[in-house]
């Protein structure tokens, strides 16, 4: 079994590339092998988020192999009425955050209990962390700090925690971010996800994730579209190469995220 638990439906980007239906997406899932995927809608995270929210809602109820994720933001306060989803349609398993594209910073005091106060009223939290330079208003720390403030709430930090990628000299990424969290402790709420192109491009980048991070708190993403069916059997083949137990690798394959998504 894989689930992917980082994917998205529609436009990102306004790119022709990275843009998929639902229909797309079920036929990237088949050419994968992959089982489950946990979406949240394009259009809330980067134009509308009422609008996106509704076509994902409407999407999850005609699919079998979707679940989603309800996006609100402090940058439109009103947002948070959206979490009605949770409760009308149970194929609505948490809710995504995304500082970057909705121009906030999360360690900001006012962002910080906006999201706090969220993480009371879901079961589960996806955050953009981003590993782009220039960006980064969802710092790992700051999310680990909220989620020492909800014990009872699962929280997954997208992107290996900011798998920080230079710009100029891209093929030279750090994992600091997600070495300072490890080093201070991870919360046993918080898992890390594979949302990341270099973390299958380069197999040592996988390796010393899973071994910061340990294959317990490890959850396979993928940020499909982008890159289609190939990403995704490219990043599965990083994780089951992994000189590691077969036990460890469905962990990250499929049962951090069942646990996560509550599925078990």
């Amino acid at each position: 079994m894989v689930i992917d638990i980082h994917g998205h439906l529609g436009n990102i980007n306004f790119s022709q590339f990275w843009q998929a239906d639902a229909d797309q997406l079920v036929k990237y899932l088949k050419e994968s092998n992959t089982d489950k995927l946990c979406l949240s809608a394009s259009r809330a995270i980067m134009y509308d988020i009422y609008e996106g929210n509704a076509e994902l809602d409407s999407v999850l109820k005609k699919y079998d192999e979707f679940y989603g994720y309800v996006v609100v933001s402090p940058t439109f306060p009103e947002t948070e009425k959206e979490l009605h989803y949770l409760k009308d349609n149970p194929k609505f398993r948490g809710v995504k955050i995304h500082p970057d594209y909705h121009g906030y910073d999360l360690s900001v005091p006012s962002n910080y209990r906006y999201v706090d106060k969220i993480a009371d009223r879901t079961p589960m939290m996806l955050f953009h962390v981003s590993c782009m330079p220039g960006t980064g208003f969802s710092p790992a720390a700051t999310v680990v700090s909220i989620a020492k403030n909800h014990p009872d709430t699962k929280f997954v930090l997208a992107h290996c925690a900011g798998l920080y990628q230079n710009g100029n000299y891209p093929f030279f990424p750090n994992m600091d971010s997600l070495e300072r969290i490890c080093d201070a402790g991870l919360p046993d709420n918080v898992w890390i996800d594979t949302a990341h192109y270099l973390l299958y491009a380069y197999q040592t980048i996988m390796a010393k994730m899973v071994r910061l991070a340990g294959a317990t708190h490890v959850v396979f993403g993928t940020d499909c579209p982008l890159q289609g069916s190939l990403q995704m059997k490219f990043a599965q083949e990083a994780v089951t190469t992994l000189d590691i137990p077969q036990t460890e690798k469905d962990a990250i394959l499929f049962g951090n995220a069942q646990k996560i998504l509550g599925l078990v």
